[in-house]
């Protein structure tokens, strides 16, 4: 699981980046026709005057920000860095802490496997997710529109990784006789 949690960070890393960068361009496209007045080259004013704003930035970085979201959840950000309300299950003693760790990922996992069905129907086998595309967002080799599903996919990703790693979770409390659960530990 480490070695996946270094390729989502890399990959969100990347994704940030690229926001960013694709930000910069969004702002450079939109307001180069204003500037290019106080430009001092002429051919670089004339160049400038001439760029309009590029619509697929707004569609591409929408995309890579719910991707990045989604996957920082599912890999990068650890339990204990979520927002937890734990008054009752400090309070708790260590055996029954660990009964409701257990418990809480018990229903985690089938919350998320009853809810599977639903969401992949949804998303992957609605015709209409297939047919509705981003308008202005292109793939770069084909030229093909994207489909709006995979706008919604990063979910699906989430809803597997959740299952695995509270599957994990059962399993290292079962397997550990440690009373410290993650949540727990600094």
């Amino acid at each position: 699981m480490n070695r996946l949690t270094r390729i989502a960070e890399a990959i969100a890393a990347t994704a940030l980046a690229a926001i960013f960068i694709v930000f910069l361009l969004q702002i450079f496209t939109r307001y180069s026709g204003k500037l290019s007045q106080w430009m001092p080259v002429e051919n670089l004013s004339l160049w400038m005057s001439e760029i309009e704003p590029l619509r697929w930035t707004v569609y591409l970085i929408s995309l890579l920000w719910v991707w990045l979201i989604f996957l920082g959840c599912s890999f990068v950000v650890r339990e204990r860095d979520h927002v937890a309300f734990d008054i009752l299950y400090q309070a708790a003693p260590p055996r029954l802490r660990k009964i409701m760790t257990i418990l809480g990922a018990i229903i985690l996992i089938a919350v998320m496997l009853i809810s599977l069905p639903a969401t992949w129907e949804a998303i992957m086998a609605n015709r209409l997710m297939e047919l509705k595309k981003l308008q202005t967002l292109r793939l770069p080799i084909t030229g093909d529109k994207i489909a709006i599903k995979w706008l919604f996919f990063p979910y699906l990703v989430l809803m597997a990784i959740l299952i695995i790693r509270s599957c994990s979770r059962i399993f290292l409390e079962l397997r550990t006789n440690n009373q410290n659960t993650e949540v727990e530990e600094t």
